[in-house]
């Protein structure tokens, strides 16, 4: 990042509290989105103008002594499907291509409320549904590497940060998109139990599923973000030890090969958490087949029911991807939507009470690492398979049974990091967060 933008939320404004001014630090991330967006093609709108006026006001109150808290003068993006007033909200479509916001989102009026300082909308598959091609805005390349995508819907949100633009960045998830997006960038990010945080003012994909969830460079950043889009006081980190921490491992919830560079990556992990008096468990689950199939039913039944008519209406305004997804969900029966949702609430007892008997689940967030900006897809071993779809198996489940679960990245030999996802009981966000800490601290000591 440029001088003036250091990597955490904390140094910021620790820089602010020594004289920097918040106006120079959004100027500096508006400089760099104008130098480096067209090659990484994360942002569709920029805000700068109201950018820059919101962070002189921010400025004139840190100078007489007023402090909003952890997130005055804090650049953050959002994807473009929370509205911002004044602001047009596409969904990655030109089905939306005349709307324009007439008020904030619940979520972006408390960020504002906060000191967040709301620089652009970024760039996501349309609809959140379509490929990752988006046929009106295009692709999204990974800043770690440009041959490499950022591999899910908030596929802006995460470039956005990972390039400097911003500090943090909202996304929605449906399907494990925060997670699958910050695995691609070597970030963290967080979906909080479902109907945590106020989702109007957002526009839906499946709202069953949706969530909306911040990407950034830090659990604690993460954490900041996340509670001021609650609305709320941000509540005190807890130090766990990790001597005596049960980690729950269920890979029935993937059941599917994982790259050995991934792999290796867990493998440390866990090693470094034994050693540190964790013991792991194998948990079963013979319900995660259905519960993959079911959650599927979920979403698309929901997006058609969202979609289907407006697409039907206008269909040369969406991309076939989007078109094709829509189409799929409409010949969901409503008796089959249903089913799924039975299997859904049976399930979903059943996974909690296995949950119970351990304080957190570790699982992989994708098979692969960042997959090709080609084709979307991620190498595992000597194959191929496609990054995006493989959230059905490795992140949908977390959206399906509303638990939180935060994707962190892990080391490895390249320029590409694994990730690991930590997941815990529904209602449980705080607590999620200091286990995530915990966690860290293990890898970092490794």
């Amino acid at each position: 990042m440029a001088d003036n933008i250091p990597p955490s939320i904390a140094e910021l404004q620790q820089r602010y509290d020594a004289g920097l001014s918040p106006v120079r630090v959004i100027e500096d991330c508006l400089e760099r989105i104008a130098s480096s967006n067209d090659r990484i093609n994360a942002m569709i709108f920029v805000g700068g103008e109201e950018a820059l006026e919101q962070a002189y006001a921010l400025e004139a109150e840190l100078r007489s002594g007023r402090s909003r808290g952890p997130l005055h003068g804090i650049p953050v993006a959002v994807k473009d499907v929370i509205d911002v007033k004044g602001w047009p909200t596409t969904s990655g479509s030109r089905l939306f291509g005349d709307h324009v916001a007439a008020d904030d989102a619940i979520c972006i009026q408390n960020l504002r409320a906060a000191g967040g300082v709301i620089v652009g909308k970024t760039n996501l598959h349309q609809l959140t549904a379509g490929g990752h091609d988006n046929p009106w805005f295009g692709k999204v390349v990974n800043p770690l590497n440009p041959t490499h995508g950022t591999g899910g819907t908030s596929s802006g949100s995460a470039a956005a940060v990972a390039a400097g633009f911003c500090l943090a960045a909202l996304g929605t998830d449906t399907g494990g998109s925060n997670g699958s997006t910050a695995a691609a960038t070597g970030l963290v990010g967080f979906k909080p139990t479902n109907g945590c945080v106020d989702t109007r003012g957002v526009r839906p994909t499946a709202p069953s599923l949706d969530v909306i969830g911040p990407i950034a460079s830090s659990i604690e950043d993460a954490r900041l973000v996340h509670f001021a889009a609650l609305g709320g006081a941000t509540p005190g980190a807890e130090t766990i030890p990790l001597a005596g921490l049960r980690i729950g491992l269920c890979s029935d919830l993937y059941a599917s090969r994982v790259d050995p560079v991934v792999a290796g990556a867990h493998e440390r992990l866990l090693r470094a958490l034994t050693a540190a008096g964790a013991r792991s468990t194998p948990l079963a689950f013979p319900l995660a087949g259905a519960v993959k199939d079911a959650g599927l039913t979920i979403l698309q039944y929901e997006f058609a029911a969202c979609y289907a008519d407006r697409i039907e209406a206008a269909p040369d305004a969406v991309g076939s991807a989007a078109r094709d997804f829509a189409a799929g969900g409409r010949a969901i029966s409503s008796a089959a939507y249903e089913r799924a949702l039975m299997l859904r609430r049976q399930a979903r007892v059943e996974f909690l009470e296995l949950m119970s008997s351990v304080d957190l689940v570790l699982a992989p967030v994708a098979p692969g690492l960042a997959p090709r900006l080609s084709d979307e897809m991620s190498a595992v071993g000597d194959t191929w398979t496609p990054y995006g779809p493989a959230g059905g198996s490795f992140r949908r489940w977390a959206n399906f049974f509303g638990l939180p679960a935060l994707a962190m990245p892990l080391p490895t030999p390249g320029d590409l990091p694994a990730s690991i996802q930590i997941s815990t009981l529904p209602d449980t966000d705080a607590l999620l967060f200091s286990l995530a800490e915990a966690v860290f601290r293990a890898e970092e000591a490794r």
